[in-house]
């Protein structure tokens, strides 16, 4: 039997899974949807299924905030959703290079557009705007880990695109950021979890009265490593999740990345987290490292766990 599925309640699920990607997990409070602008270049982006020339981009969800990153930087989000029913092709470059151009053609018009005039007018203490052109190509069918992104690491992409950058979201990045920040804020309640800031060396000013917010930076979108910062019982602790698994040169990794969130002050214990630590094989092996780290130790004051914990690590 083939089920049918209406396009626009795939449209309309798509929409819902980045607003509450953006909303829920990252703390973007004002999530616009359905915005369109004018094309500037009708027939460069015309679209080839359509008939006539293009005359507008359609924004399917956009935000903006000052860069905690960089000093007077308005960070701007521009995204696209790219939500199917269906599983992800098995040869994904084809469909994933006309979402990637289409994005970068909305992107193209989208600098010389009334949104980006208000967005840039409605922001004070601002003196450069970095727009971000974010991806959310996410399947309902494949497996929730399934990694699309190596699949069109390697794709040429057509010289004649204008844009600055482009974050893709796949299934396996989207799970990351829901599995690790989602499950944070119900362990240890939304109210006391905040991201955090690093020193960027752009960002003196910032960091001087916001070292940790209650949004995560775009940029981070990019890394596979997510800071946070848990304030409870009057204790200040560090809890850092890493996208790759456990080794002990990760673990190293981590414990050399702790040590530039000094920062923060008063941290009185840092967490590390993997999506597959397991305490019976992976202690050893932490004990080891902390040789060459004197001020942490072990389950005192440095704990590790897996990002979806099991009785094996109890």
């Amino acid at each position: 039997t083939t089920i049918c599925v209406d396009p626009k309640s795939v449209g309309e699920k798509g929409e819902k899974i980045v607003d509450y990607f953006f909303r829920d997990i990252l703390g973007y409070g004002n999530v616009l949807h359905g915005e369109s602008i004018t094309c500037n270049k009708p027939f460069k982006h015309k679209d080839k299924k359509a008939k006539g020339n293009r005359t507008t981009h359609g924004i399917d969800a956009f935000v903006s905030m000052v860069s905690p990153m960089e000093d007077n930087v308005l960070d701007v989000g521009v995204i696209s959703s790219k939500f199917t029913s269906k599983a992800y092709p098995n040869s994904p470059k084809t469909t994933f290079k006309e979402h990637f151009n289409d994005l970068a053609h909305t992107l193209e018009c989208f600098k010389n557009s009334k949104l980006s005039a208000e967005t840039n007018f409605g922001s004070s203490n601002v003196n450069k705007t970095e727009v971000f052109g974010i991806l959310v190509w996410a399947s309902n069918k494949s497996d929730e880990n399934k990694n699309i992104i190596s699949e069109v690491s390697n794709i040429q992409f057509d010289s004649d695109l204008v844009f600055d950058k482009i974050i893709v979201l796949d299934n396996n990045r989207l799970n990351f950021f829901v599995e690790t920040i989602q499950n944070a804020k119900k362990e240890f309640g939304k109210e006391n979890l905040k991201f955090v800031y690093h020193n960027t060396g752009l960002n003196n000013i910032s960091l001087q009265s916001q070292s940790f917010g209650d949004f995560l930076p775009l940029e981070y979108l990019f890394s596979d490593i997510i800071p946070v910062r848990i304030e409870r019982e009057g204790k200040v602790e560090l809890l850092i999740f890493s996208k790759d698994e456990f080794s002990s040169d990760n673990c190293s990794k981590l414990l050399d990345f702790a040590k530039g969130f000094d920062h923060l002050g008063s941290i009185s214990s840092i967490i590390l987290s993997f999506p597959d630590f397991n305490d019976l094989e992976h202690s050893p092996i932490v004990q080891k490292e902390l040789l060459r780290f004197g001020n942490y130790k072990y389950n005192k004051n440095l704990f590790l766990k897996k990002h979806t914990e099991d009785f094996r690590n109890y």
